[in-house]
């Protein structure tokens, strides 16, 4: 794109209301293949709706309807004269050889490294046994002393001790009235 093209693209989104615009003149590039049989072929996308023709010593013309074979294996299918119509792409097959060697020492390291897990992991397993049986006979004891805890008779309810202080009220307001009745009495005799 020049500048002079750029600056009339940046007025015609700026100025909206006036449409600015200049005639592009449209290049279309084409690509070359070369067909099965050795036909040079050109082409503008290889996809469908794209263009193709058929390079000539008298120029280029429309490729004709039918399948055209790539060197590629690609099928290129034209129903229309120089218009495609389908592309079916090659589906390589690809096979893939991993070949694994592996010596005798790295097969022994391995079975060295398993064994060598597998002994710690027990040796963790028979400490996590030895701990749980020993919390089992904490538990089992546990429970044979809330038993006999629960058999045992519990001791009589003792009674509420007697408040003295109303009991020496009592005595108190007896002994007052029978004071005022002697002073009553000694009043009317």
């Amino acid at each position: 794109m020049k500048a002079k093209e750029a600056l009339e693209q940046i007025k015609s989104l700026l100025f909206s209301d006036e449409v600015v615009s200049t005639p592009e003149e449209v290049i279309t590039e084409f690509a070359e293949g070369v067909l099965a049989d050795g036909t040079i072929v050109k082409f503008d996308k290889l996809e469908v709706g794209g263009l193709i023709s058929v390079v000539t010593e008298e120029g280029e013309i429309p490729a004709p309807v039918g399948e055209h074979e790539l060197e590629d294996g690609t099928i290129v299918i034209v129903s229309e004269p120089g218009v495609i119509a389908e592309v079916k792409m090659v589906e390589e097959e690809v096979s893939v050889e991993v070949e694994v060697e592996q010596s005798q020492d790295e097969a022994f390291n391995y079975d060295a490294k398993f064994l060598e897990i597998s002994d710690s992991f027990n040796s963790k397993m028979s400490e996590i046994e030895t701990k749980v049986s020993a919390l089992n006979d904490v538990t089992k004891k546990l429970i044979e002393f809330m038993e006999a805890f629960a058999t045992i008779e519990s001791a009589p309810e003792t009674q509420a001790p007697k408040n003295t202080f109303l009991a020496q009220s009592k005595n108190v307001k007896s002994d007052s009235f029978k004071k005022l009745q002697n002073i009553f009495q000694t009043i009317k005799n």
